[in-house]
């Protein structure tokens, strides 16, 4: 099976096979946190029942969020379904759930899919297919919102087994996943490699790989706050994911969306995580001078044999830099001199290190800078412009030395590159047009360090001129020594 890695967001790419053509090898978990909706979650499981993707290949996990009522499996359900209960209650516990069901399986495939989710007899093959294609792809499904009052779990199965679902839902008022479907329309498909296309990542429907899951850290628990699915689709494209809309993949959320009910209180909710956690504009509209959980720039500074004096100019220019919202990095924290530690213990956006990290993870940009070199205050924002659709710049001041500035998700998926496909390296542009230059610093008489040439030592100050003794004086002495001379004589 060959596996790809497309370049950004170009997953139009990927040879995907048409629904009927998959020849499939992939096991695939469904994972379904559920709370106290044993109705809904029946007619899911009769959709799920009636899949064309292989039951062998199938397995089920319904996590039952600590329901009043323990959810039990169905007659009408597939036959690798089983439940794994949660008896902690916890508010809005979706986050949880989700992760709890997916480090209990060993599957290749996860797709996460709500309890009042019913899809159609093609759905788990479409979201599988692009998962055979590629380790890196974010899955988003499609949904409408219907009322499905008065349909019975035998009712769903028989239409998706027959492909009459749209047939048995005509008639009843339904509405598409507006906000969504004009995210995705606007950016063209989610075609360009752009810092907020993980805004479209919905947990109600969406599929990675295992490895990618894990890589990305899983399902956070943030309780009522609204915004664990966009979290983890942050954390998954940030960890080099391909967001990809496939809206072959029917699905039908049963009732109306819980946004449209509780919005301004959802939104007003998750402002102070989403700031702290989702490090784009959207989310951080006032952002000079600010740290975050989450900081937009990790800076890596490349300590392996340099000189104690050159990682301190260098991180001193990042730390002066315009763009405030970063943090540095200093490896090799044993090799470093204690007054070094000392200069820096009060920054909290400094860490010191043993090992080079991989990326700057969770940051969406990564950073790394040869010890030694000098940015100006805006050389970042600079930098940050030229990045500003994925990929990455490169300056060399002079060989070996250099910034280099890259999206952490290219960072990530060229290190998890497959055979087939490569992630373009960084561009290389000039160390002026960013600003970055090699540090030039001196010591002072008191052992500091500070930029700049050393001053010249002052001239020593030359002797005052003799002035001459006027005439009437030298009369003056004269006559004195006389005087002097005659009262010794007698």
């Amino acid at each position: 099976m060959t596996r790809y890695t497309v370049t950004g967001q170009q997953w139009r790419d990927l040879p995907v096979p048409a629904l009927g053509e998959l020849e499939p090898t992939l096991r695939l978990c469904v994972v379904i946190p559920a709370r106290d909706c044993q109705e809904d979650l029946d007619r899911t499981l009769a959709a799920l029942a009636r899949q064309s993707y292989p039951a062998a290949l199938t397995e089920v996990v319904v996590v039952d969020d600590a329901s009043p009522v323990p959810l039990t499996v169905p007659e009408l359900a597939p036959a690798g379904t089983r439940v794994l209960r949660v008896d902690e209650a916890q508010e809005h516990g979706s986050g949880r759930a989700r992760d709890r069901g997916a480090r209990s399986t060993e599957a290749d495939v996860l797709l996460f899919l709500d309890a009042d989710m019913v899809v159609s007899a093609t759905h788990l093959e479409a979201h599988a297919r692009w998962h055979h294609l590629t380790p890196h792809a974010v899955v988003l499904g499609r949904k409408r919102f219907v009322d499905f009052d008065g349909i019975t779990p035998q009712d769903v199965a028989t239409a998706v087994a027959g492909g009459g679902l749209p047939a048995l839902l005509e008639g009843r008022p339904s509405k598409r996943h507006g906000w969504q479907e004009v995210f995705v329309k606007e950016r063209g498909q989610l075609s360009t490699d752009v810092a907020d296309t993980f805004v479209a990542v919905v947990g109600a429907d969406v599929s990675v790989s295992r490895e990618l899951y894990l890589r990305a850290g899983g399902f956070a628990s943030l309780g009522l706050r609204g915004i664990v699915d966009t979290e983890f689709g942050y954390r998954a494209f940030t960890s080099g994911g391909v967001v990809i809309p496939d809206w072959e993949t029917d699905a039908y959320h049963q009732g109306a969306r819980n946004f449209t009910t509780r919005g301004d209180e959802i939104k007003r909710e998750r402002t102070g995580l989403a700031a702290n956690l989702l490090p784009i504009p959207m989310f951080r509209p006032q952002n000079t001078g600010r740290q975050w959980t989450v900081p937009g720039v990790h800076v890596v500074v490349e300590t392996d044999g340099a000189a104690p004096e050159d990682v301190q100019v260098t991180t001193d220019s990042l730390l002066a830099s315009e763009h405030t919202d970063l943090v540095v990095t200093l490896p090799g924290a044993a090799a470093l001199p204690r007054w070094l530690h000392d200069y820096l213990a009060a920054d909290a956006r400094v860490a010191f290190t043993e090992d080079v990290p991989a990326s700057g993870y969770p940051s969406p940009v990564t950073a790394r800078v040869s010890a030694g070199l000098e940015l100006d205050r805006a050389a970042v924002g600079r930098a940050l412009e030229a990045v500003r659709e994925g990929g990455g710049v490169r300056a060399e001041v002079a060989p070996g030395r250099h910034l280099t500035v890259e999206t952490t998700r290219a960072v990530l998926r060229r290190a998890h590159a497959t055979a087939e496909g490569t992630v373009p390296a960084p561009v290389a542009v000039s160390p002026e047009s960013l600003g970055v230059v090699p540090a030039v610093f001196h010591v002072t008489a008191q052992g500091m360090i500070a930029l700049g040439e050393k001053p010249a030592a002052p001239a020593p100050k030359a002797a005052p001129a003799a002035r001459p003794v006027p005439a009437s004086a030298r009369v003056r002495r004269l006559l004195g020594r006389v005087r002097r001379k005659l009262a010794a004589g007698r």
